[in-house]
């Protein structure tokens, strides 16, 4: 468990947050790279073909909802010689518009660098996802690229926003400055020798 000092917790998937990915998968596709229609056998399927070296899912806990989901928090296709990985988050329907997309995809940025000893952190944002946007560019991601015209939905190809945030830009941000060097509140250095 990761407990970030904005609030967020990031805690690994388990097998009873199903449905409520479910529901997101099917509720959310507008502002998603994947179109999905599934079932709860799709789903079973998914969460049982999950390689955890290559792919980590964390659900994010707000400490004020105790215990209740506010989103998630993706590390996917990770390389662990080079140190990078494609990331990517989302709030649940219920709790938008209340700030939770800054606050989750930092924590999850955050334990990237942190945690797993990353280099660099990589995302894409459709051009219709201005929210994700905003809160990708808050947390320190830089446009890299455009992948012009390239994700399909309903009869409109739309452009793929490509961003990237790597370690030295990461340590120096306005944001991480005020938690001192360590954004875990559950981390205590102890003494040495």
């Amino acid at each position: 468990m990761y407990k970030h000092k904005n609030g967020i917790t990031l805690r690994k998937l388990e097998r009873e947050d199903l449905p409520i990915l479910k529901y997101l998968k099917n509720e959310s596709w507008f502002g998603t790279h994947n179109t999905s229609f599934i079932n709860s056998d799709d789903q079973d399927k998914w969460f049982n073909q999950i390689d955890g070296n290559k792919t980590i899912i964390l659900i994010a806990v707000e400490e004020e909802y105790i215990g209740i989901p506010v989103g998630l928090y993706k590390v996917q296709n990770i390389d662990w010689v080079n140190r990078k990985y494609d990331s990517a988050h989302d709030v649940f329907e219920k709790h938008r518009g209340k700030g939770f997309s800054k606050r989750v995809l930092a924590a999850g940025i955050d334990f990237g660098f942190e945690v797993l000893n990353m280099h660099r952190i990589d995302t894409e944002v459709l051009e219709n996802n201005i929210a994700s946007l905003k809160s990708a560019t808050w947390v320190g991601f830089e446009q890299e690229g455009v992948k012009r015209k390239c994700i399909h939905k309903c009869g409109e190809y739309l452009d793929s926003i490509v961003l990237g945030i790597v370690h030295e830009d990461w340590k120096v941000l306005p944001r991480l400055a005020q938690y001192k060097g360590v954004c875990n509140l559950s981390y205590t250095p102890k003494n040495r020798i």
